[in-house]
């Protein structure tokens, strides 16, 4: 089958929403997921007015564009309860625009307790007390994504709590909700020492048979071979995406993959083509 290709807005500098737009247009892209900090600078905005929502979706628009996904990251695991609170709240800013985007996806971080960074791996994330908060803190998110219609999208993340598809699917069966979903991201699943190309396909197999009747988004994101982690564009790495988009139709997926991992807009041109022969 072939997949809609949408991006990852924050990989497209441009200094107005409709130049942003204009950009993804010319790239070829049908589909967006939308972080706020390349629209107003703030990734989680402290308010979101409904007329500036109104000004994104209208260039969305006119440009053939859809906003499948909105990221709502914030550490859900941060040490201080306070700001834990704090994105809660934040979050709900976003959850509340999203039926003027038409959009019924917002993408989480399920947190680290490294203090500064997000995206950053603690030992303590391993300690009991993490998962309590994690579970606490989406316990308070799922009200308000039954408020306003929206999924909660999780993903597994080398440097955050869930960490590996068994977690996911872990604080998936957590609730009793289906707001709770997944965004496959392949090039995340391979922690510290898994990045082989002899392990490739098993790691994106065992991962999928997991979690292939939650998935809402895919990401196109790849990752070189190495002990560490260092991802890269899609079509440089190592993920396997033939048997990657194999799954996909296996399950009848009719979502769209966002080509994401980009250091430079310069690099989509690749992506895209590359993503694009495999789908012929």
């Amino acid at each position: 089958m072939v997949y809609p290709l949408g991006m990852y807005s924050p990989e497209i500098k441009r200094d107005t929403v409709e130049r942003l737009f204009d950009a993804v247009s010319i790239y070829g892209f049908k589909e967006m997921q939308l972080n706020f900090s390349s629209v107003c600078g703030e990734e989680m905005p402290e308010k979101i007015e409904p007329e500036f929502a109104a000004r994104i979706k209208k260039a969305a628009d006119d440009r053939g564009i859809v906003i499948s996904a909105v990221s709502g990251t914030f550490n859900m695991i941060h040490p201080d309860p306070a700001v834990r609170a704090e994105g809660v709240v934040r979050f709900e800013q976003i959850a509340a625009i999203c039926s003027i985007l038409d959009c019924k996806v917002i993408t989480l971080c399920t947190g680290t307790r490294d203090r500064d960074l997000m995206w950053r791996w603690h030992d303590d994330n391993e300690k009991p007390d993490a998962w309590d908060d994690l579970l606490d803190t989406t316990e308070k998110l799922i009200p308000i994504a039954d408020k306003y219609d929206v999924i909660l999208g999780i993903e597994t993340e080398a440097s955050n709590v869930v960490n590996t598809p068994e977690k996911a699917l872990k604080l998936i069966n957590s609730f009793e909700t289906d707001r709770l979903k997944i965004i496959f991201d392949p090039a995340n699943l391979f922690r510290k020492g898994m990045a082989k190309p002899e392990n490739a396909v098993k790691v994106i197999e065992e991962a999928f048979a997991l979690l292939k009747d939650y998935i809402v988004i895919v990401h196109g994101k790849d990752i070189h071979a190495g002990d560490g982690i260092s991802f890269t564009s899609a079509g440089r790495g190592i993920v396997p995406f033939e048997r990657m988009l194999e799954l996909l139709d296996d399950i009848g997926y009719n979502g769209s993959i966002i080509i994401h991992g980009m250091r430079d807009e310069t690099e989509f041109p690749y992506s895209v083509a590359f993503m694009n022969e495999l789908m012929r």
